[in-house]
């Protein structure tokens, strides 16, 4: 269309200057040359003017399309500044090997396995989450997490510090009950706990016994797998119990002072259903875990040594500290 519209615009032009030379009585060959002069011009003016137009046009887009350009490559600039300085300081704070390990390990996953890569996403964050709640001062698993209560022993450098609610009663839901340490979990957390005190690192037990747990022989079975890996052991009856924490007890583990690592049980309506463990936590904050090292040095104090407990004495004051 738009060039049948510069055919006739031409057209047009060429013939008009034809009929004003032929009007001004000029010879036929100067009509002829003027209408052809004429046509020509009009259509090369009529495509300089489209050349042109197109030529804004491809301005403008060029123009848009790069400041675009330019916007989302100073935002992938910036985003990966970002990235590069997040990841220098983790290596300055955890070391260079397990980040590239980590980065280089997720870069080989491939497109198109989607089972792979959601339960690769989940793992990532919940590692995330870990991290941010230690960064707040708490971080919370749902259920029992053998994984913090292994990698927090082989952490520890100084001290493990742990109290152990403890009934020969199945039904209490305590975390030593019935077979615990001789179960596939506690026999790991043992070995663990070996290979922490072969690293010089100090590790108390205090076990908290229950009414029911008054058996010297089952009290001396207890004991006997955590004398062998260089564990001090105290026990713990309600009675010496000081009065501030007789209605507040509760299961923790502290390590280094610096991290606690704590459980929730749940709660049931009938007594002859054992509870379970509803939630793991770790608590971070400086205030929380400086409260949990002076109630384990409190309860520490007041316990007996094992082989005294047997003969009804109580620990010296010396021994506490």
């Amino acid at each position: 269309m738009q060039i049948l519209i510069k055919i006739m615009v031409t057209s047009i032009a060429g013939g008009l200057t034809y009929l004003l030379t032929n009007a001004t009585k000029q010879p036929e060959v100067w009509q002829l040359t003027m209408s052809i002069f004429v046509a020509g011009i009009v259509l090369v003016v009529q495509f300089l003017i489209d050349a042109a137009e197109q030529s804004r046009k491809l301005a403008r887009a060029i123009g848009e399309d790069g400041a675009k350009g330019a916007q989302s490559l100073t935002q992938k600039v910036q985003s990966i500044s970002e990235a590069a300085t997040h990841l220098a300081r983790v290596e300055d704070l955890l070391g260079r090997d397990s980040i590239v390990r980590l980065v280089e390990a997720a870069g080989r996953l491939k497109a198109g396995e989607d089972f792979l890569l959601q339960f690769t996403d989940s793992q990532l964050k919940g590692l995330a989450s870990l991290l941010e709640g230690l960064r707040s001062g708490r971080a919370d698993h749902a259920g029992e997490n053998p994984d913090w209560l292994l990698d927090l022993t082989d952490a520890a450098t100084i001290s493990i510090d742990a109290t152990s609610m403890t009934s020969f009663d199945r039904s209490h839901g305590f975390v030593d009950e019935g077979d615990f340490w001789s179960s596939e979990l506690g026999l790991r957390y043992l070995d663990r706990q070996r290979q922490a005190a072969e690293r010089n690192v100090r590790i108390r037990r205090l076990f908290l016994l229950t009414d029911d747990a008054d058996d010297t022989e089952q009290v001396r079975h207890l004991l006997e797998p955590h004398r062998k890996i260089n564990v001090e052991v105290r026990v713990l009856r309600h009675d010496d119990i000081p009065f501030l924490y007789q209605k507040d007890l509760e299961d923790f583990i502290l390590f280094d002072q610096k991290v606690s690592y704590e459980l929730q049980t749940a709660r049931v309506l009938r007594s002859d259903v054992t509870p379970s463990i509803s939630n793991v936590a770790l608590v971070s904050n400086p205030k929380l875990t400086g409260r949990r090292k002076d109630r384990f040095e409190d309860l520490w104090g007041a316990a007996r040594d094992p082989d005294a407990s047997d003969t009804g004495q109580p620990t010296s004051p010396s021994a506490a500290h």
